[in-house]
């Protein structure tokens, strides 16, 4: 008899007995099988149990013990596979379509009858979102492929998870259960595949990933994977699994294709022409070198596209940069090439990206108990991007030659073998290799400084920054000198002894990073000119320049240091009950690093020790707890907990080799001050991009200022980044009576608490005096250069965050599925770690203390999030399927903190920070009377009260407003997959698909839905200029507010906007 089952089924109603997830083993590339034979509760020994892959022949054979217990490990992932159990005294039982997922053992407890031959057909075990190793996602390739992406991009199948929020607006990052992307692990096969070195926002070593969706045979999404193999995030782990060849041949092609023909044109009030055009295509193949033996695997995808930019002058932009025309256009880049002999290339209004991916595998069966896989990936990625387009005052934009190209290239390779020593021990070992290069190349070459022209026609109140609308030519300022090259080499090892209810696991790996890393702004020069007549005559009013001393030249500057990472785990897995597994093991990961940055002395005088503080001899003791109890033949509940350590980018420690106040000197001349006399001329009647010979000379004899240079430095007590996370599951398969049996009905809830963060504070600001709310001003650390900082990596405790999730999930017979979330948020941070360099992840926080960053609400935190797909596949002609896919997500607004502005260059005046001086908390004041505040006029006076009211900062009075006390607006998405297969010519067993994509489905039907509009990166809204209107010694007891503004939530006009992508594909 022949009898089907699915993964939650009653156990007593079935021979066979059901098949269930265990304790997961992530971060794996393979599968394994564990089980009790039994004849009526009886062990049944020395029973032979034989797993086949069906498509490749693959076999692996095992013997159950005394107690009835057999594992097998190793295994390819998917299927299907067929089990067979065979003893003595018995009839066969067999097991077929059994489907297995990547680091998720499957249980089958077999029952053999003496009289009776057993014949199950088992229902697919893919969808891991029960597993006990956290809350979990995951997707096979059937509904990758159904998914709709108009990116093809990984990002869009994590999306799917309920902790997860893909953000449109910086580079499609993933932010994970409240987590900045850079802390995410992004695995290919076993392989760390992240952007580990942190400074692409999306998290992905390239723009769109490195791995193509047709290779992909099984994606996850783990928040909180207790394995001791999962470690090196903070956030999530993402991990994807290669398809691999059988002893039949499969592949197909594709080729999609979108423009602005089938791109929205319309959101809210705004219109849009854009002119563009994408192109994509590819394809896989797979199958037997040698029948039985060795299979293979090759992808590839290519992607070109163009991009319209939304900021700009003139037809065609979203936005407009204010105090702009033609005629100052024109003029600019007239005397650019008339007296300095550049052309400024013209303004840009569409960026071009390629993308390409090459992926290969080979399965190797070396015989039964023995199997090797080689995986190779290839991704080239270039993207261009248009700088200093400025929205807010004071505005700015530059020309195509202040813009850059940017190419990354990924290279990588991975070995595993696994191996099946006997019926209780088995081996996994993994060595890997990548190397990546990123170039940055500006479009106007990097021979000629950046120049600033305010187009303003007399000075402003500033001489060395504009108060109105710049135009910028020539590379801009980060362009200069920057280059970027990593190199990864890994082994990971791992054994399993499995004896009785108990499996014993132990791992260790050995990871070494060398980093090559230039980054030096201002390297050619940047001129700034503070009118339109100073620029007609070549008088700049500042010069910015910097390089390596004595050298002068930019790569002596460049930091050259490795890293190291041991780590050491073991596991047990305890099978308590036939229902109750549990999980006890613990992590220790140890760094080193052998290059120390070089010492700077005037750092250790000024504090006391060394700028010398690396990661080496820093470890991280990680201990976790997961359990899984089948409670019922519909629930099972599941408990977890543990800690995370690492996750770390590798920039955090460049941060420290390229600032080390030794290797670079930098000048900062203006016409007030000229830094010597020998380069006070240097600023006037320019005709070239050259920076003057004074100024070169004076930059490398000028060593004294190296006393006072900026310094980059790690707390020598610094740990290394950890969380404590626990969870809690329940997952119940419902009878709703009318609407059917079978729903999958769960909840989760995730404690996620930092035990130690990370977070910058200036040491060169010291507390001087009081503020009138009561918080520390500060001043310069004695009396060193006020516009300096010396930024310091250190640690935080404080951050916590708590996610109750509810969903649900429903397949019919009839090929629809439904399933969908709710997700409930409260997530606090102190610093959030928005970005790469110190200075940034300094300054982009909000402040309460003006040198400490302020504790509260998460910019991470989006409080409320539904989603919802729909899944339709059904073959209304022949076997020619029709599928419909839909999935949409509501959710709240990004939070953000309303500041006040300290418009000082350099040093605060109110404040006494650097760099940070728009994202000080906003005090309100009590009222008219309040003598802590007054206003430069009546009607700034009169704008604030109104702004009180519109924001609901009346509870606020007398009060500093907390940290994100705002929300921008709810974003509400949906998309749509549509396929249709019709028979291939000359292939009975082939496909043609015809698909189409859609994104923003709300936008299609009406232009005001699908908006996505929020307050702009970092998230501050300056809602008043403050000034000191009196003092008391070094003590501040009034602020002056002045040039009050509500907060300017932006429509993300692009994001808004729906789009097609239209396609075939061939499949056999």
């Amino acid at each position: 008899m022949q009898i089907r089952f699915l993964l939650a089924a009653s156990a007593a109603s079935l021979t066979l007995a059901t098949a269930i997830a265990t304790p997961a083993f992530a971060q794996e590339t393979s599968s394994s099988v564990r089980g009790v034979v039994s004849n009526s509760g009886a062990p049944v020994a020395g029973a032979t149990v034989t797993i086949t892959h069906t498509p490749s022949g693959t076999t692996a054979s095992t013997t159950t013990d005394a107690d009835g217990n057999f594992s097998a490990n190793g295994l390819r992932v998917g299927g299907p596979f067929v089990v067979t159990v065979e003893a003595e005294g018995f009839e066969s039982g067999t097991v077929n379509e059994l489907f297995l997922s990547a680091g998720q053992p499957t249980r089958l407890p077999i029952d053999l009858q003496a009289s009776q031959q057993i014949v199950v057909t088992a229902g697919s075990l893919i969808n891991v979102a029960g597993t006990s190793d956290g809350p979990t996602t995951g997707l096979n390739a059937a509904k990758i492929a159904a998914t709709a992406s108009i990116n093809r991009d990984v990002r869009d199948l994590a999306r799917r998870d309920p902790l997860v929020t893909l953000d449109l607006t910086n580079s499609r990052t993933i932010e994970i259960a409240g987590n900045n992307g850079r802390f995410n692990r992004f695995s290919v096969d076993g392989m760390q595949m992240s952007d580990d070195f942190g400074l692409n926002n999306g998290g992905l070593p390239t723009g769109r990933g490195p791995v193509p969706f047709d290779a992909i045979e099984q994606f996850t999404v783990k928040v909180a994977p207790y394995d001791i193999a999962e470690g090196d995030m903070q956030g999530g782990a993402i991990n994807v699994v290669l398809k691999s060849g059988g002893n039949k041949f499969h592949g197909g092609g594709f080729y999609s294709y979108t423009d602005d023909s089938l791109t929205g044109s319309k959101t809210k009030t705004r219109t849009v022409n854009l002119d563009f055009s994408s192109k994509q295509f590819g394809g896989w193949l797979s199958g037997p070198l040698v029948k039985d033996k060795l299979f293979f695997m090759l992808a590839y995808e290519r992607t070109k596209e163009g991009r319209p930019l939304e900021s700009g002058f003139g037809a065609g932009f979203a936005n407009q940069v204010p105090g702009l025309t033609q005629a100052l256009i024109d003029q600019v880049t007239s005397v650019a090439k008339s007296r300095f002999g550049y052309d400024t290339q013209g303004l840009i209004a569409t960026t071009q990206e390629e993308d390409e991916k090459i992926v290969g595998k080979l399965d190797w069966n070396i015989n039964d108990d023995h199997r090797a896989a080689l995986t190779y990936i290839r991704n080239v990625g270039t993207n261009q991007f248009q700088q200093n387009a400025f929205l807010t005052a004071p505005f700015g934009l530059g020309y195509q030659s202040n813009g850059y190209e940017l190419r990354e290239e990924v290279n990588s390779g991975t070995l595993e073998v696994n191996s099946t020593w006997s019926d209780t021990f088995s081996t996994t070992v993994r060595g890997s290799y990548r190397d990546y290069n990123r170039a940055q190349t500006p479009f106007g070459g990097n021979a000629f400084p950046q120049m600033q022209v305010c187009l303003d026609s007399v000075p402003g109140a500033s001489a060395t920054g504009c108060d109105s609308t710049s135009l910028y030519f020539g590379p801009d300022v980060s362009r200069h000198s920057n280059a970027l090259n990593t190199e990864n080499l890994s082994f990971d090892v791992s054994g399993r002894y499995d004896t009785g209810d108990f499996t014993l696991r132990l791992n260790a790996g050995y990871t070494r990073v060398n980093v090559f890393n230039l980054f030096l702004q201002r390297s050619l020069g940047d001129f700034y000119f503070d009118t339109l007549n100073d620029f007609v005559n070549g008088n700049a009013a500042r010069l910015r320049y910097g390089n390596a001393v004595p050298s002068n030249d930019p790569n002596d500057a460049a930091a050259r240091f490795n890293t190291t990472n041991w780590t050491f785990g073991t596991q047990v897995d305890w099978q308590v009950t036939p229902t109750l597994d549990m999980t006890l093991g613990v992590r220790y990961d140890l760094f080193d690093n052998n290059v120390l940055p070089p010492l700077n002395a005037n750092f250790t005088t000024r504090y006391g020790f060394s700028n010398r503080s690396t990661f080496k001899g820093r470890g991280a003791f990680q201990p976790r707890f997961a359990a899984n109890w089948e409670a019922s033949d519909r629930l099972v509940l599941r408990v977890g907990a543990g800690v995370f350590a690492g996750g770390t980018p590798d920039v955090y420690l460049s941060n420290v080799f390229s600032n080390t106040g030794q290797l670079t000197n930098a000048v900062d001349l203006n016409r007030s001050n000229c830094g010597a006399s020998s380069t006070c001329g240097a600023l006037n009647s320019l005709t070239s991009g050259a920076i003057p010979a004074s100024v070169v000379g004076f930059l490398a004899r000028n060593t004294a200022s190296l006393a006072a240079a900026p310094t980059d430095n790690i707390d020598p007590n610094l740990k290394i980044a950890q969380k404590f996370k626990a969870t809690f599951q329940a997952d119940y398969k419902a009878d709703l009576g009318a609407l059917g049996d079978g729903w999958l009905l769960g909840v989760q809830f995730l404690y996620d608490n930092t035990l130690q963060g990370y977070l910058w504070r200036d040491l060169r600001s010291v507390p001087v005096g009081t503020l009138p709310d009561g918080r520390t001003r500060y001043g310069p650390f004695g009396g060193l250069a006020t516009t300096n900082r010396d930024l310091q990596l250190t640690n935080t405790s404080d951050g916590r965050s708590l996610f109750g999730t509810f969903r649900f999930e429903k397949q019919w017979e009839s090929g629809l599925g439904i399933s969908g979330s709710y997700t409930r948020a409260d997530v606090k941070d102190r610093s959030s770690s928005t970005s790469s360099t110190s200075g940034s992840n300094y300054n982009n926080n909000a402040f309460l203390d003006p040198n400490l960053p302020a504790y509260g609400r998460s910019i991470y935190e989006f409080r409320n999030q539904w989603k919802l797909g729909i899944d339709y596949s059904h073959a209304f002609f022949g076997d020619n399927k029709t599928t419909l896919s839909l999935f949409g997500e509501l959710r709240s607004g990004r939070p953000y903190s309303l500041t006040m502005l300290d418009n000082t260059n350099g040093r605060g005046a109110v404040f006494g920070t650097v760099g940070n001086l728009g994202s000080m908390l906003l005090y309100v004041p009590t009222g008219a009377n309040d003598q802590l505040v007054q206003f430069d006029n009546a009607t700034s006076a009169t704008n604030f009260n109104a702004l009180v009211g519109q924001l609901g900062l009346e509870k606020y009075r007398g009060k500093v407003v907390p940290k994100n006390s705002q929300t921008s607006p709810s974003f509400f998405k949906v998309d749509l997959h549509f396929g249709q297969e019709i028979p291939l010519p000359l292939a009975p067993a082939g496909k043609i698909e015809l698909f189409a994509d859609v994104e923003n489905v709300l936008n299609m039907i009406d232009k005001d839905w699908g908006a996505l509009t929020q307050v702009e990166f970092a998230y501050n809204a300056v809602i008043a200029r403050v000034t000191c209107a009196a003092t008391s010694g070094t003590n501040c007891t009034k602020y002056q507010y002045g040039t009050v503004q509500a907060p300017n939530e932006v429509l993300q006009t692009r994001q808004s906007l729906y789009g097609i992508r239209i396609g075939a594909r061939v499949k056999f």
